[in-house]
Protein backbone atom coordinates (compact mmCIF):
# COMPACT_ATOMS: atom_id res chain seq x y z
CA UNK A 1 0.00 0.00 0.00
CA UNK A 2 1.56 3.37 -1.05
CA UNK A 3 2.13 6.17 1.53
CA UNK A 4 1.02 9.34 0.92
CA UNK A 5 2.90 12.31 2.21
CA UNK A 6 1.07 15.53 3.77
CA UNK A 7 2.59 18.00 1.97
CA UNK A 8 3.37 16.31 -1.34
CA UNK A 9 6.72 17.06 -2.62
CA UNK A 10 9.40 19.27 -1.47
CA UNK A 11 9.64 21.49 -4.12
CA UNK A 12 5.71 22.34 -3.28
CA UNK A 13 7.08 22.69 0.98
CA UNK A 14 9.07 25.30 -0.39
CA UNK A 15 7.12 26.96 -2.82
CA UNK A 16 4.78 27.01 0.19
CA UNK A 17 7.03 28.78 2.44
CA UNK A 18 7.99 31.14 0.05
CA UNK A 19 4.36 32.34 -0.75
CA UNK A 20 3.97 32.53 3.13
CA UNK A 21 6.99 35.28 3.58
CA UNK A 22 5.87 37.05 0.50
CA UNK A 23 2.23 37.30 2.28
CA UNK A 24 3.73 38.15 5.24
CA UNK A 25 6.36 40.88 4.13
CA UNK A 26 3.41 43.00 2.15
CA UNK A 27 0.89 43.16 5.20
CA UNK A 28 3.42 45.52 7.33
CA UNK A 29 1.36 48.64 8.33
CA UNK A 30 1.05 51.23 5.99
CA UNK A 31 3.25 53.83 5.30
CA UNK A 32 3.17 57.20 3.37
CA UNK A 33 3.26 56.55 -0.45
CA UNK A 34 1.97 53.25 0.37
CA UNK A 35 -1.98 52.88 -0.81
CA UNK A 36 -3.86 51.55 2.06
CA UNK A 37 -7.72 50.62 2.42
CA UNK A 38 -10.21 51.49 5.45
CA UNK A 39 -13.25 49.76 6.23
CA UNK A 40 -16.24 52.21 6.93
CA UNK A 41 -16.30 52.70 10.49
CA UNK A 42 -12.62 50.96 10.52
CA UNK A 43 -8.99 52.89 11.46
CA UNK A 44 -5.28 52.67 10.65
CA UNK A 45 -2.55 53.82 12.11
CA UNK A 46 0.75 54.78 9.76
CA UNK A 47 3.42 54.39 12.91
CA UNK A 48 5.88 56.06 11.30
CA UNK A 49 3.95 59.40 10.69
CA UNK A 50 2.15 59.07 14.27
CA UNK A 51 -0.71 59.31 12.65
CA UNK A 52 -4.18 57.21 13.12
CA UNK A 53 -7.12 57.71 10.26
CA UNK A 54 -10.73 56.69 10.46
CA UNK A 55 -13.03 56.46 7.41
CA UNK A 56 -16.47 57.95 9.32
CA UNK A 57 -18.87 57.80 7.31
CA UNK A 58 -20.06 58.41 3.44
CA UNK A 59 -22.40 60.42 1.64
CA UNK A 60 -22.75 58.59 -1.54
CA UNK A 61 -23.97 60.42 -4.17
CA UNK A 62 -22.01 58.55 -7.00
CA UNK A 63 -23.58 57.64 -10.60
CA UNK A 64 -24.68 54.31 -10.56
CA UNK A 65 -22.57 51.52 -11.81
CA UNK A 66 -23.70 50.54 -15.51
CA UNK A 67 -26.20 54.14 -16.26
CA UNK A 68 -25.48 57.20 -18.41
CA UNK A 69 -25.08 60.27 -15.99
CA UNK A 70 -24.40 64.09 -17.06
CA UNK A 71 -21.65 63.52 -14.20
CA UNK A 72 -19.82 61.35 -12.10
CA UNK A 73 -21.62 62.60 -9.51
CA UNK A 74 -19.55 63.32 -5.56
CA UNK A 75 -19.27 60.63 -2.74
CA UNK A 76 -18.54 63.08 0.42
CA UNK A 77 -16.40 61.14 2.96
CA UNK A 78 -15.89 62.38 6.76
CA UNK A 79 -12.42 61.29 7.90
CA UNK A 80 -10.72 61.42 11.01
CA UNK A 81 -6.90 62.30 11.99
CA UNK A 82 -4.85 62.61 15.39
CA UNK A 83 -1.86 62.21 16.45
CA UNK A 84 -2.01 60.56 19.91
CA UNK A 85 1.04 62.13 20.97
CA UNK A 86 -0.66 65.73 19.92
CA UNK A 87 -3.72 65.41 21.32
CA UNK A 88 -7.41 64.49 19.80
CA UNK A 89 -8.75 63.66 16.88
CA UNK A 90 -10.04 66.32 14.11
CA UNK A 91 -13.05 65.27 11.85
CA UNK A 92 -12.44 66.48 7.55
CA UNK A 93 -14.71 65.69 4.81
CA UNK A 94 -13.54 65.30 0.88
CA UNK A 95 -15.09 64.17 -2.29
CA UNK A 96 -13.63 60.45 -2.56
CA UNK A 97 -14.70 61.19 -6.65
CA UNK A 98 -11.84 64.33 -6.86
CA UNK A 99 -10.05 63.58 -3.72
CA UNK A 100 -6.53 64.07 -5.46
CA UNK A 101 -4.90 66.93 -4.48
CA UNK A 102 -6.85 67.00 -1.28
CA UNK A 103 -5.15 67.96 1.78
CA UNK A 104 -4.85 68.06 5.37
CA UNK A 105 -2.40 68.38 8.39
CA UNK A 106 0.91 68.32 6.32
CA UNK A 107 -0.44 65.41 3.85
CA UNK A 108 -2.17 65.43 0.43
CA UNK A 109 -4.40 62.64 -1.69
CA UNK A 110 -2.48 61.22 -4.11
CA UNK A 111 -5.04 58.79 -5.18
CA UNK A 112 -8.57 57.76 -3.36
CA UNK A 113 -11.02 55.03 -5.20
CA UNK A 114 -14.48 54.13 -2.82
CA UNK A 115 -15.63 50.81 -3.42
CA UNK A 116 -18.85 50.62 -5.57
CA UNK A 117 -20.76 49.99 -2.31
CA UNK A 118 -18.78 52.64 -0.35
CA UNK A 119 -18.01 50.01 2.26
CA UNK A 120 -14.21 50.18 1.48
CA UNK A 121 -12.20 53.37 0.78
CA UNK A 122 -8.43 53.05 -0.49
CA UNK A 123 -6.44 56.17 0.08
CA UNK A 124 -2.56 56.75 -1.03
CA UNK A 125 -1.48 59.87 1.24
CA UNK A 126 2.31 61.94 0.31
CA UNK A 127 3.51 64.71 1.97
CA UNK A 128 2.32 68.20 1.28
CA UNK A 129 4.74 70.54 -0.04
CA UNK A 130 5.68 73.68 1.47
Amino acid sequence: MRRRRLWGTPAKLVLFGLVLVFLNASCGPPAVGDAFTLRLGGWTVLPDEDLRLAYLTVLDERCPHGEICASAGRAIVTMSYARPSEGPAVSFTLDAVKAEGATFRGYRVDYASLSPSAGFLTLRLGRQST
